[in-house]
């Protein structure tokens, strides 16, 4: 389990994360989120499909605003929770209705050194969140074992079940913080309106700020800054370029685990450390 540095100003909330990597607060007024998402549907009116974050959005003034909505709301009241925390970014979760807004289990970019520090997100509903509409489900406890996630090396868990994984259930005004080393997931929606949430991501004042690649067979550690994940998107040909600005402080040998036999061929990079995640934590 790691030793790193705490998280939360409360005692009791950081021992719930550390064992868990994901803990439950009481963020805010009901009514200022409902706000939020009210100011989603005025920015992003179009009707769209899948699951769909503002990050990614090709209008940079557009996906500026809304960063800068989030940030005021969710990620100045969640500060106050945490040990001398900064905020780095944040983005709209739109889920719309339909089997193409399922998201598979994944966890998010390592945007610290996570032997030393835990990159949380503050993830929160804007509209109702039911069980129908998608709700977030987390597997507890996998922060202590999963590996370095970037912008081209996303590992697999295609043999978690999201049925296996715990359902969140929040109302409004409340959040998940979970660190982002956490394997999380959630079902389609299938409910007949768009499940909006709010996510902010927050690291500590003295962390150095990462971003993650493979190139080359080789993974690289660059250190960035707020601006470079203000203008990175979903491109991820325009994310490299964008890496030229900044500078690697860190490269080791991208190692895989052998497949054990032919069925496991076709799914080696993630066969031999998802089995060992499964093992630890109990999934059946």
């Amino acid at each position: 389990m790691k030793n790193i540095r705490p998280a939360f100003k409360d005692s009791v909330l950081q021992e719930e994360f550390s064992n868990k990597g994901y803990v439950v607060v009481n963020l805010a007024d009901p009514s200022e989120l409902k706000n939020l998402a009210e100011a989603y549907q005025y920015l992003y009116p179009n009707k769209e499909q899948g699951c769909v974050f503002s990050c990614h959005d090709t209008d940079f003034e557009r996906k500026l605003r809304a960063q800068n909505l989030l940030r005021c709301v969710i990620g100045e009241k969640a500060l106050n929770l945490f040990d001398t925390y900064k905020f780095v970014s944040g983005a709209f979760v739109a889920k719309h209705p339909g089997e193409t807004s399922v998201v598979l289990p994944h966890t998010d970019l390592t945007f610290v050194d996570n032997k030393q520090y835990s990159a949380v997100a503050v993830w929160t509903p804007l509209t109702e969140l039911t069980s129908e509409a998608g709700r977030l489900h987390i597997l507890a406890g996998s922060h202590h074992y999963t590996p370095l996630c970037g912008s081209n090396l996303y590992r697999k868990y295609t043999d978690i079940a999201i049925s296996s994984m715990t359902e969140v259930d929040l109302e409004i005004g409340q959040a998940v913080c979970y660190d982002m080393q956490t394997i999380h997931a959630s079902p389609a929606n299938k409910s007949l309106s768009p499940r909006i949430a709010g996510n902010c991501v927050l690291i500590p004042d003295e962390a150095d700020l990462w971003h993650i690649t493979m190139r080359d067979e080789k993974i690289l550690i660059y250190s960035v800054d707020n601006d470079f994940y203000i203008r990175r998107g979903g491109d991820e040909a325009s994310n490299q370029e964008l890496l030229r600005n900044y500078r690697v402080i860190h490269s080791e040998p991208f190692e895989s685990d052998p497949p054990e036999n032919e069925s496991q061929r076709n799914n080696s990079q993630s066969f031999g450390f998802l089995q060992r995640v499964i093992k630890r934590l109990g999934i059946v």
